[in-house]
């Protein structure tokens, strides 16, 4: 009992130490486009490392922020709602097919042997379930209800996905700001707003926004599946990672 209890211990302290490692590696993605925009517009190294510390030792006076734990076993199911959507084996008609849980291709338990031949189809579901990913059709088949895996449930968090979003979001500012790109030429970002919308709008305009911005991303999806390109031959294309993001403006939620 004692060699177990030390071995769940040892393994608590190397992920702790490991997700430690990995939140910092976020933190300087996350944080070098923003700093060369500030560095660019005028602020000196001193500068920014007075904002950084009074920020963080105002946070500090207040009440203590909830801690996050990380999201483990995410990337797994993460992989299987992207097959789902883009693997031509799970799509009917270029869209994801609904599954049956068992038997031959397409069937759920296919999609996630697929992705990952030790996970259990029953736990995998329960999961994507259980984050409204999926739901259980009165013909008893599986339907794919969203083609983006959440980054957040309860007091968990993806901070590898938070990251990568918060890091595309400054570096279009960046690349547009620093690398002089010609009107028309450089990568879109626009903003739509109104400040002097009724609060009571606010509800009606989260559902709204999120309805109409789910519908906009899976045509995009669509659209990047439809031009993946076909393998020829032996020689490697280059790949590079193409999509776009979007955030809901909201003051009414600060």
């Amino acid at each position: 009992m004692t060699n177990r209890r030390s071995f769940r211990q040892v393994t608590r302290r190397f992920e702790s130490r490991k997700e430690a490692r990995k939140t910092r590696v976020c933190a300087r993605e996350m944080l070098r486009p923003l700093l060369r925009v500030l560095l660019a517009a005028g602020l000196t190294e001193r500068q920014l490392v007075t904002i950084c510390t009074d920020n963080v030792r105002r946070m500090a006076q207040h009440a203590a922020t909830a801690r996050l734990e990380p999201l483990l076993n995410r990337r797994p199911l993460e992989l299987m709602v992207w097959r789902w959507t883009n693997h031509v084996a799970f799509l009917d008609e270029g869209r994801p097919a609904r599954l049956r849980l068992k038997g031959e291709k397409p069937s759920f338990r296919a999609l996630v042997r697929s992705v990952s031949p030790g996970y259990s189809p029953s736990s995998a579901l329960q999961e994507l379930k259980r984050r409204r990913v999926v739901r259980i059709t009165r013909d008893g088949k599986i339907e794919l209800l969203s083609r983006f895996y959440p980054i957040l449930s309860r007091s968990t968090v993806d901070i590898e996905a938070f990251s990568q979003m918060t890091t595309d979001f400054l570096r279009a500012h960046e690349f547009n700001l620093l690398r002089k790109a010609m009107p028309g030429r450089g990568l879109f970002q626009r903003v739509a707003h109104n400040v002097n919308s009724d609060l009571r709008l606010a509800p009606t305009f989260n559902r709204y926004a999120r309805e109409k911005s789910q519908l906009f991303l899976e045509a995009i999806d669509e659209w990047l599946v439809r031009h993946q390109p076909k393998r020829t031959g032996t020689r490697r294309k280059r790949k590079v990672r193409l999509g776009i993001g979007i955030y809901v403006i909201n003051e009414a939620l600060r």
